[in-house]
This record gives structure tokens, sequence and C-alpha cells, in this order.
């Protein structure tokens, strides 16, 4: 597309401040108190020594690392403040009466549980409560670790006795020992996937033999060994194929040098007529054929590098300004490959990177279920994490949100979709979730669509069901058209259309189209945006590129009346539109550039998230900056009372860290945060940021009144401390133009993470991408405002 009106791009530029998180009180969460401490202090150490003598009578149990399980006694859970320095916590699972906290115990702690144990009896309600007092207030009961202690998966425990693959996570410190003992046990493993101090590796196994690897006080958790998964709609469709091969003489390829949307999928059908020209690499993680074993990846490739397939087919023209590539990581049945699919994904995306450093976005339109759908922790995820936030690398990911499973009722697809909550690698911090809506509602006058348009697509799956203890993103971050079906009026039966569909390349060359959707389809179509933006602004970051996809995005009318109705005492209508749809459907003109009535600037720029404390033994946090925004207050000031709206995305990737989240620090996955806020209307620079920080002081205190955001503070970051909503951060206000006059800078500050505890990281800086927007509907700003400052700045 022509771009009459690109989007500015201005360098980072207004005050450093040194920063500081504001006082903001808050109450203890404690288990509720135990009436008779003495009697819980004895079966407490009376479960320690039973669990310290069935170790000492099993030849095979390390008695440095003697594997115990505390189990939830109560609603509260359990309390990770185990007593001992010698002892490591490996992993905590589960919530509420379900948590469980696996440790290795070291045999010699005896004496420091009974220190704890008469420190919690001698407590004096009132003072302050001793260290490991929620220890033994949780009424937490202990055992030796089994199986079932360590299955961290939704999944059920396998009970039959053939070996079957597993994924076991290992500490890094105890990983020797664990493979001492699958010597012994004559098993081994494939190579393992390193993620800081925490190991994964893929073993097969029986449940017995898994059993006797549990007593090596080594494993963190256990999951099925996961594989990576794509559902497809199958409807034979009639298109000639030589309607695709004159098609494919209408074609301009993008240049060699241009953006690429890399799929990580099933293969390819490179010799289709209508992709043929466009693939560069077309290759495979197992060093074999890099053609399509299942039908897939080529469907993707044609939603990818087309946005008007019909359009293109039926007699129109198209000048590509994307490139393809692909390997494929998901094998076919029979090629015996122990790599975990995060394994190959990595292997995938250096083998690309060595045969070309080109631009590209990554598509990965697939699921891996065997992980988990309740948005924790997992190998897939963290490992696009941390690919994304590698050092020295430009690498965007769209992720698949992941499919509900056919077939299903006509009258339960709702709750369908909020009961199944997305699938690994969907919660992946720092990667482009796609999730599927669908406009595709004309059917036959016997039927009726099954999803309203403009409304979720039947097949997609939402973050309403999400443990939220796990603390992760708010995802979806966007979704785009996926697909529907139709049901007949009379009888209420279920049926695909081909209508209803979405039309793309197909892997059998005698029947060169087909029709597919889903969030799969609904993800490459999105690469495919990714792609042409990259094309478009080749100096913007991934980390941008991100932020526009969301930041031109919109809520239907279908959307928006779907939240209201869900909202409950407990779930803001907010809340409610977030996890289902994200920040709305992208808008690629929108994405590309403004419309005469909207102007939208883009600073890239770094921050120190912490600094080093005074004696330099610590972290403390680091530092903020305050953006001055640049256009002219008399351009919007001329418009008084004129409703306007301004938009800020704030864009960063986070170094992960999933052994922190693996323990039950939920807080501590993401390296750091940022958050930011805005100068408000007949607030002075001083006021604003003493508002928010902590170590700056203004000689007057604000008394702006808060303004109303779409979406909040809360739901786009909660309170200072507390970091957890993700790294794409997105907010809207809409206010009169005079007013919008007078927010006249942007405050980007930092929160902490796991970096927190590392000094070495102290003097590290993070990138972030600031994306801010204004519209307003009834005057030309961007000519007004860009020509006045556009021979200052980059456009």
């Amino acid at each position: 597309m022509s771009v009459e009106r690109p989007h500015i791009v201005i360098p980072p530029n207004g005050v450093r401040y040194a920063f500081s998180v504001k006082s903001q009180g808050g109450k203890p969460n404690h288990p509720q108190d135990v009436p008779n401490r003495e009697a819980n202090r004895q079966r407490i150490l009376k479960e320690l020594r039973g669990v310290i003598a069935q170790a000492q009578r099993l030849d095979d149990v390390d008695q440095t690392r003697i594997p115990m399980t505390v189990k939830a006694g109560t609603a509260w859970g359990v309390a990770r403040s185990v007593p001992g320095r010698r002892n490591d916590v490996l992993s905590s699972v589960g919530f509420g009466r379900g948590a469980r906290l696996n440790v290795a115990l070291h045999s010699d702690t005896l004496a420091s549980f009974e220190a704890a144990a008469e420190r919690y009896i001698s407590y004096d309600d009132g003072a302050r409560r001793p260290v490991n007092f929620d220890f033994f207030e949780a009424r937490s009961k202990l055992a030796i670790t089994g199986v079932a202690d360590l299955w961290a998966s939704d999944q059920p425990l396998p009970e039959d006795g053939d070996p079957i693959r597993w994924e076991i996570w290992v500490p890094r410190a105890a990983e020797a020992r664990f493979r001492e003992v699958l010597v012994n046990l004559d098993l081994r493993s494939g190579r393992s996937i390193r993620f800081g101090q925490v190991r994964v590796l893929s073993v097969e196994a029986t449940l017995e033999e898994l059993e006797l690897l549990a007593r090596s006080g080594a494993i963190s958790q256990l999951r099925p060994a996961s594989s990576l998964v794509s559902e497809l709609i199958h409807i034979p469709q009639g298109v000639q194929a030589a309607a695709v091969q004159a098609a494919a003489g209408r074609i301009t390829v993008a240049g060699e040098d241009a953006p690429a949307v890399c799929l990580l999928d099933t293969g390819v059908r490179s010799a289709h007529p209508l992709l043929a020209g466009s693939f560069d690499t077309v290759a495979s993680v197992n060093d074999g054929n890099g053609e399509d074993w299942h039908g897939h990846g080529t469907k993707m490739a044609g939603l990818a590098l087309f946005d008007d397939l019909p359009g293109l087919v039926t007699g129109g023209t198209a000048n590509l300004t994307i490139r393809l590539e692909s390997v494929k990581v998901q094998l076919p049945a029979g090629i015996d490959d122990e790599r975990l699919p995060a394994e190959r994904l990595k292997v995938a995306v250096n083998l690309v990177e060595d045969e070309d450093e080109r631009v590209r976005t990554f598509c990965l339109a697939m699921s891996a279920p065997g992980e988990g759908a309740d948005g924790g922790v997992a190998a897939l995820s963290s490992e696009l994490d941390k690919l994304a936030a590698e050092v020295g690398w430009e690498r965007l990911f769209c992720v698949a949100a992941g499919n509900v499973e056919p077939p299903f009722l006509f009258d339960d697809y709702l709750a369908l979709n909020e009961t199944t909550g997305l699938l690994t690698p969907a919660q992946s911090w720092n990667s482009l979730t796609v999730a599927a809506c669908t406009d595709l509602a004309t059917v036959p006058g016997t039927h009726a669509p099954l999803a309203p348009s403009g409304d979720l697509s039947p097949w997609s799956r939402t973050s309403c069901a999400w443990e939220r203890s796990h603390k992760p993103p708010m995802k979806p971050d966007v979704v785009f058209e996926g697909g529907n079906q139709m049901y007949d009026i009379v009888s209420n039966d279920l049926s695909n259309y081909a209508d209803l569909c979405l039309l793309t390349t197909n892997s059998e060359l005698t029947a060169p189209l087909s029709l597919t959707g889903m969030t799969s389809a609904a993800t490459a179509s999105v690469a495919g945006m990714c792609a042409r933006l990259q094309g478009e602004y080749p100096s913007l970051w991934p980390e941008t590129i991100r932020g526009l996809i969301a930041h031109s995005s919109e809520h239907t009318p279908a959307m928006l009346a779907r939240a209201r109705a869900a909202v409950t005492p407990t779930k803001s209508f907010e809340a409610a539109l977030l996890e289902r749809y994200g920040y709305g459907r992208p808008n690629l003109a929108r994405a590309m550039q403004n419309a005469e009535d909207s102007l939208t600037f883009i600073t890239q720029g770094s921050l120190l998230p912490l600094r080093s404390n005074v004696a330099g033994t610590g972290t403390i946090l680091g530092y903020m900056r305050r953006h001055e925004l640049p256009w002219h207050q008399a351009v919007l000031e001329e418009l008084d009372d004129v409703e306007a709206e301004l938009r800020i995305t704030l864009s960063y990737f986070v170094e992960p860290n999933p052994g922190a989240a693996l323990r039950g620090d939920y807080d501590l996955y993401a390296s750091h945060g940022f958050d930011f806020d805005v100068k408000r209307p007949d607030e002075s620079d001083d006021e604003a940021v003493a508002r928010i920080n902590g170590s700056h002081a203004s000689a007057t205190r604000s008394s702006a009144p808060t303004l109303r955001w779409t979406f909040g503070s809360m739901e786009r970051g909660g309170p200072l401390r507390d970091g957890r909503k993700g790294c794409l951060k997105h907010d809207r206000l809409t206010m009169p133009a005079g007013d919008l006059a007078r927010v006249s800078s942007i405050m980007v500050f930092p929160r902490k993470g796991w970096w927190g505890g590392d000094v070495e990281r102290a003097e590290q800086q993070a990138r972030y991408s600031l994306t801010v927007g204004i519209r307003t509907p009834e005057a030309d700003i961007y000519t007004e405002i860009a020509t006045e400052i556009a021979a200052e700045i980059e456009i």
C-alpha cells in the first residue's frame, strides 16, 4: 500500500529522574490462626521425622537431597518459608487446597525445624512474626515425594506400564545427581533446554521407573512430553488449477531483501504456483525434506503472503512486499526425534538466521496442549521469550491462542470459548498472541451463523479460565479473522460452510486452493501484517511492530456487548474484554499510516530499570523518563470542546526466569517491568513526576482529578509494585481537545523483576518502545502538526 501520511519516529527526549516506588501500604496475607499451636508443632515434627526415617531405609535416596512434599492442610495453601538453609525448594505446584511444595531436604535439617518450631509456639500475638511462622501456621502435611506430587499438567497422570516420554524439569545444581540416577536406571535423556538455573529434559521411562527417579530429590516438576498440534477445517473446494496458474502470472513478487514471514510449521509445498516465487529458505529441523507432509504449513503460507487471495484468483493483481521462509518443526509420525518442541524451535530459528540476516516475523501457528492451558510457566513459551529477548537479535514471534477441540454442541460454544484456556505457548510474554474473531456470517436461509458478526470465532479459546495465581500476562493481545460455523435453524445441527472459511493455498497441487480457519489462520494473517510493517518502517524494532499492531486495534460492538454481559462482582468490564479479545482487531491501514484526522509518533529508547544501592551490595529501582509530547498546543486548543482520543502503547521484551515461577515466585518470571502515566491537565511537570515517583519532591501537591482511562492502571499493570500484566501495555483517553492540549508529557517508569536480585544487572539498559497517537473527528491535524516538526525528526 502507498503510505502518504507516515508515522513520525522521534529520538528519545525529555528529562530522566532517579526513581523509587511511592509507599502504598497494604495488608499482610497470612493463614488463619491455629487454635492449638503446640499440637500443630508436634504433628509437623513427627511427620518430618517420619520422612527422614523412611528415606534412611531407602538405599537409593541421597541423604542430602531427601525428596519431601509439603501439602496444603487448608484452603490457604502452603508457605514457601521452609526452615533450614540447606534445603532446596524445587517447585510450587497448584493453589489453595491443591497446593504442594516439593523440597530437597537435607537430613541434618531436623535441628533447624525444631528451632523454628520453638519460635513458632513462643510467638506472642501482636509482635512481629518470626521467620518460618507461616510454614507451621499453614498446617501443612509432610510426606516423601512421589510422581503424583511432581505432576504439573492438567492432563491425567498416565497409569499404564508402557514406557512413555516425559518432560522433566531439573534445577541446574541438581542436574549431575539426576543424570547419575538416569545411568543407574539405564535410562537416557535427550539434550536439555536451558533457562538460567533450570534444565528441561526429555526422558522415556515407565511410571515405575519414574517413581525411582523421583527419589533423586532432583526433579522440580513433571509434564507429559509435549508435541505441536495444528487443527484444520477440511472442506472440498472446486477451484480449477487453471485459474491459479493464471493468477500466478498476475503476481509481482517482492525483492530478495524484503522482510519475510518465517513459518515454523509442518513444512510447505514450495512449488505451489502462487508461492514459488516468494520462497527463500525451505528447510527442516531434522535435516530432512522441508516439503509439507500435513498441509497446514502451506495453508498458513497463503494467508501470510496474500492479504486478498480471493481477489487475486478472480482476476485481480498482487504486488507483494514480503517474502516467505519455512522450517519444518512439526515432524510426521515415524520420525524418531526425542527433542522437545522448544529445542526444535531454537534449532529452526538459528537455521534461518544462519542462512539470511534479513528482517523477519516468525509465525508459530500451532499449540502444545501437553504443556497446559492454565497460563502457567512452560518450556515452549519460555523458549520464545528467551529467543525474543536475546541481546543482539531482532526477533518477533506471532503465536496462536489455540483452538477449541471439535465437535461441540450448538448451545455451548460460548461456554467452551470461556472455559478452555489459551494453549501454550500463548502465555509467552514477548510474543504477539493472536486469537480468532469473525465477520463471516452470510449463510443459507435455512441456517444461522453460530457466532454473530464481529464476535469471537467459535474455534477460539480465551484466558477467562487461566489460573490467575500464576500471574500470567494479559492475553490474547489481538484477535483476527478465523472463520465461523453455522447451524440448522430447525435441528440445531452444526456444519461447516465455505463462505464461513478463509481461502488459501493447498499442498495438493491438483486442487491448489483450499479452505481453512481457526486461530492458526488468524495468526498467519497477523504475521503477514507485521512483515508488511517491517518493510515500510525498517528502523522499527520488533517491540515497536508488536506495539503498532495493538495500537491499531479496535473492539467491535459485538465484543463490547459480550464483555458487558460477562461483568460480575469480581470481574470488571475491562478484564472481561481483554481476556477474550485483547486490544481488539488490528487494522493494517491504521497501523501503516495516519488519516488526516490522526497523528502517530513513535519513540524507541532505553532506561536502566535498576541501579546499585549506595553500598554497592544490592539493587534499587533505576530511572524514569518524562517524554515531551511533540504536538503544538495551539492546534488542539483551537478545537476546544471537540472530543479527541489519545492512545498510548508501551512495548518491551523481558528476559524470562521460569525457574522462579517454578518455585512459586511468579512475580519474578520477568526480568523487569515498565509502565506509563501522563501529566494531567492543570498539573505541573514537578507535580506529575512527584505523584508517581517516591524519589522526587514537588513544592506543591497535585490536585488534578484522576483521568478516566479506557482500561485503567489496574488492568494495564496493577499497583506500582505489581507488574504482572505483561510487557505490552496499551490504553486510551477520550477528552476535549482543549484539555488534551495540556497533557504535554508521558512518563515511563520501571518495576522490579528477577534482575532485582542480581547485582550484575544493576547497570543493564532495557529497551522500550512508546507509540502515541491522537485522533480528532473534525480536523486535519496531521498536516498542521507533522509539517512543523518534520524538519527536526526522522519520518
